[in-house]
């Protein structure tokens, strides 16, 4: 039988108090490989994201013209979440991550979160545990595949690779950051703040649209 809710809310708060983040301002100099010239801020070996100051003039805002700096990434990204029928009941499995900003430490994120191409200069360490899993899945288990645009205030020519995988492994067995989820619980801690990540929302409307002329997505939803 899947979770209740009382119990994923305590699984969250426990990650919660296991982590601390700590902000604090340093000099860009202070930074191995980082650079800066007229117009951005990169990394000299072309990976990761730069920062590339824009201005811009435009009709009907608040003001007519400003500059800003906008996040480009260098490459394209990839959000997935690895799906499975537990006892009937469709379950996505979902990552406790922390990030930059999160106002509450920890947001549910998608199983993979990730931009693939910068990962060779991490430590082995920093490379999500299933992003094997979805890269390499068979097509026939790959539900939905699309591209998306990631464009806005912020963002400069962002795009990630949006996927829904089936699996018939238990791959959150042992991961305490992992857990498998009913959609039912996502939709329901979507109705609070702080609790689901704008990926993952994304992805759950994602999926809604693969039963859209069957109606809405139901707890015990199949995905085949």
């Amino acid at each position: 039988m899947p979770e209740n809710l009382a119990g994923v809310l305590h699984w969250i708060t426990d990650v919660r108090t296991r982590r601390d983040v700590v902000a604090e301002r340093v000099p860009l100099r202070a930074l191995a490989g980082w650079r800066r010239d007229d117009s951005r801020i990169a990394h000299e070996s072309g990976r990761f994201f730069r920062v590339t100051g824009v201005d811009v003039a435009a009709t009907g805002r608040e003001v007519r013209a400003w500059a800003q700096p906008m996040i480009e990434p260098c490459g394209e990204g990839v959000i997935a979440f690895l799906a499975r029928r537990i006892d009937g009941v469709l379950h996505l499995l979902v990552h406790a991550a922390t990030e930059p900003g999160y106002a509450d430490v920890v947001e549910l994120a998608p199983t993979v979160q990730c931009a693939p191409a910068g990962l060779d200069a991490l430590p082995a360490g920093a490379r999500p545990p299933h992003l094997d899993a979805v890269l390499n899945a068979a097509p026939e288990r790959i539900r939905f595949d699309a591209v998306h645009s990631e464009e806005g205030g912020r963002f400069y020519h962002a795009r990630n690779r949006y996927l829904i995988v089936e699996t018939e492994e238990d791959h959150g067995a042992g991961a305490p950051d992992h857990r498998w989820l009913t959609v039912a619980q996502l939709v329901a801690l979507m109705r609070h703040s702080h609790y689901v990540n704008v990926q993952a929302r994304c992805l759950l409307a994602c999926l809604h649209s693969l039963t859209a002329r069957s109606g809405p997505v139901q707890p015990s939803v199949a995905l085949s």
